[in-house]
């Protein structure tokens, strides 16, 4: 098929109905599965031939027309008596969370907050969060989502382009906002959701949760906040929906330049819901998961609080989050589930507090948010069944830009090295990057882009002109996002990473691939992560340097472990790939979303080049 006839049958499918589109997706079904006999296009976004990994059902669910907490109330309407939050030593039922969510709307209204407004949140993983955002949700306001650990400038102009005139904060960050123009700022302590004798004692040990207010008039006690509430007692809040308005603004984790405030809606939202039934979670009502992923980031909000909300499990609330944390907290809470990110398995792995503990008590361990070494993937499994556990952790894959996950690696697909298959409303194809127009055939690697009901409205205030960035209309009139991320979609449907755009380089007139070098790394028994970056040099051109860190079992000397790493590399890359210079560093450094921060390692090796020690090629 030719490029004009292929754009023609494109458009034909664009235009399809809904029903027209379900009946399809039932046919592309039988000839992945072989059910049916007839031609395939070798187009991964014509064909989609994980549609075989669904239930017929499943390809005919359609996103509910209401809002995120309407449609979690009707999916938790038995589970009253469950528990939706655990918060250190308290336990709040699905009844007493309805009831918060419905106390808190009318405390809103007492502000005078209505529909269409946006108010702006900045709360780490405390109860409060999720009373608040659901109430702020079915009132028809757009929540936007701050990070507490952002700089203050940065924090005010978030506030102050989204004209919040209310702004909810943690206690300890309220300073940070004194500069914005909000005209009421409520703060909420940490310990506000705990028994009134531990919020004595608390601040007497710990000395960082003494948080002394500034003096402001704007600012309001959650506890004077929530007394607002007495004004409609006795009045039921109806629910506030409108279709396609804006109803989340969630920000962008990159290491550089300002976040960037990603819209979306509660259809997204409600997008997400649905798909995450379809994935086949061994999961069911009244188990507990550990509430980690940041709620100010989507992945927290839809992968963790709603989903696992939706599904009757409760989510133990973790406030504070580092990378070396799971495995006590694994320990302490005994969990049925885990979202987490790949730095966060290494601790898990070197816990000594895990060292005899049985973990049969795992249902899932999923991770997302950065790219999962095959190594690293297949330690942590060899981790769990020395444990006793029979599962195998399994991936996920998406940006903010397209409300977090898109693809999940469900059922027979959780294989090394992919991050499943597209989710149930998700379409994802490889275009050519430097032809973004032009799909590439099953198995080519390419761009990967998407096309789903979770793509964003847009990129919110200042940076609206950037959304073409991201999202392009093709040639048929279908929008993708365009993920920055290479890989390619397999015949079976499965997706695969192997590596950034921006990262990837020219050097001696041959394409290199970071992420290639250091999976070549990666295979030295010793090595637990390794990271490549690459420094333009005015003499040189780029110069790769390759940065690892070393397993606590490691007995091997420095210059050893390097040489041996070499002969690796040696063996099975090109010259022109490999490293100029390989150090072994304590720890790796991370953003703030527990990514490998590449910027950070760019500037280090920058600041360590040495032109005479340049290896020429």
């Amino acid at each position: 098929m030719n490029k004009e006839d292929l754009d023609e049958y494109k458009k034909k499918l664009a235009n399809l109905s809904e029903e027209d589109k379900k009946e399809r997706n039932l046919y592309l079904k039988g000839l992945a599965d072989g059910t049916l006999q007839g031609p395939q296009v070798g187009k991964s976004s014509i064909d989609k031939p994980w549609l075989k990994k669904f239930e017929n059902d499943e390809l005919l669910k359609e996103v509910p027309k209401m809002s995120v907490y309407q449609l979690l109330k009707n999916k938790t309407k038995e589970y009253d008596n469950l528990y939706a939050f655990g918060y250190f030593n308290v336990k709040i039922t699905f009844k007493e969370f309805k009831e918060k969510v419905e106390e808190t709307k009318k405390a809103l209204l007492s502000l005078g907050v209505k529909t269409g407004d946006v108010v702006s949140v900045c709360l780490p993983n405390i109860p409060e969060v999720g009373y608040i955002f659901y109430a702020l949700n079915d009132l028809g306001v757009c929540v936007n989502l701050l990070d507490p650990r952002t700089n203050s400038s940065t924090l005010c102009r978030s506030v102050d382009d989204a004209k919040s005139n209310l702004l909810i904060s943690l206690d300890s960050v309220v300073p940070s906002f004194l500069d914005c123009h909000a005209n009421n700022i409520v703060s909420i302590s940490a310990l506000n959701s705990l028994p009134k004798l531990f919020r004595s004692i608390v601040p007497v040990l710990d000395k960082t949760m003494r948080v002394k207010l500034p003096k402001d008039n704007r600012i309001i006690k959650y506890s004077e906040f929530m007394n607002g509430a007495k004004k409609y007692n006795n009045v039921k809040i109806e629910s506030s929906y409108n279709p396609g308005a804006p109803a989340v603004i969630a920000y962008t984790g990159g290491t550089t330049g300002i976040p960037k405030g990603v819209i979306m809606t509660n259809e997204s939202l409600n997008a997400m819901t649905i798909e995450n039934e379809c994935v086949h979670y061994n999961a069911a009502a009244g188990d507990s998961a550990l509430g980690m992923a940041p709620p100010w980031t989507f992945y927290g909000l839809n992968n963790c609080l709603n989903a696992y909300l939706g599904m009757g499990i409760c989510i133990q609330m973790i406030p504070k989050f580092g990378p070396d944390d799971l495995g006590q907290l694994v320990d302490k809470y005994k969990p049925n589930h885990v979202i987490t990110v790949p730095s966060a398995l290494v601790g898990m792995i070197n816990e000594e507090k895990l060292k005899n503990t049985d973990l049969s008590f795992l249902k899932t361990v999923i991770v997302g948010a950065d790219k999962l070494s095959e190594k690293l993937e297949n330690e942590f499994d060899k981790f769990l069944l020395e444990h006793n556990s029979n599962i195998k952790v399994s991936k996920g894959y998406g940006m903010t830009e397209v409300g977090a996950a898109t693809s999940y690696a469900m059922k027979d697909t959780n294989e090394p090295g992919t991050v499943g298959v597209p989710l149930v409303l998700e379409n994802i194809a490889t275009f050519n990057p430097e032809n973004p127009d032009e799909e590439l055939n099953t198995g080519e690697v390419g761009e990967l882009c998407i096309s789903g009901p979770k793509n964003m409205v847009g990129y919110f205030g200042e940076n609206s002109n950037k959304t073409a960035d991201v999202l392009n209309t093709h040639s048929d009139g279908t929008v993708w996002a365009h993920t920055g991320d290479l890989g390619y979609v397999d015949k079976d449907g499965k997706i695969y990473i192997v590596g950034r755009k921006k990262r990837m380089f020219v050097k001696a007139g041959f394409k290199i691939f970071p992420g290639e070098i250091e999976t070549q790394i990666l295979k030295h028994p010793d090595v637990e992560q390794a990271a490549v970056v690459a420094v333009e040099n005015e003499s040189m051109g780029f110069v790769i340097s390759g940065y690892i860190t070393l397993k606590q079992t490691c007995q091997k000397g420095y210059d050893e472990v390097i040489s041996e790493i070499n002969e690796i590399l040696a063996a099975n890359m090109y010259d022109y790939e490999l490293p100029d210079s390989i150090k072994i560093i304590e720890h790796m450094p991370l953003t703030g979303m527990n990514k490998i921060d590449f910027k950070a390692l760019e500037i280090k090796a920058k600041a360590e080049m040495d032109n005479n020690n340049i290896r020429k090629i």
